[in-house]
């Protein structure tokens, strides 16, 4: 079986994230990618996808900055 990639746009989404990655973690198929896309939170969203990434290498996150 192929490799499944994730892809998950994120924005100030501090309230949601963690039940959201966790979801994902605990899936019963484990030969996975998630791309996170941070699209310029201003809230604590990017501190909780860091933990995810340095804990699980199967977590991969990208940021894009605000252009304000």
């Amino acid at each position: 079986m192929s490799k499944v990639s994730i892809v998950i746009p994120i924005y100030n989404d501090e309230r949601y994230i963690r039940e959201t990655l966790n979801s994902v973690q605990c899936q019963s198929y484990a030969d996975w990618t998630c791309v996170l896309v941070n699209d310029g939170s201003t809230d604590s969203t990017q501190s909780i996808i860091e933990e995810y990434t340095r804990a699980d290498d199967r977590f991969v996150s990208f940021v894009i900055p605000n252009r304000l």
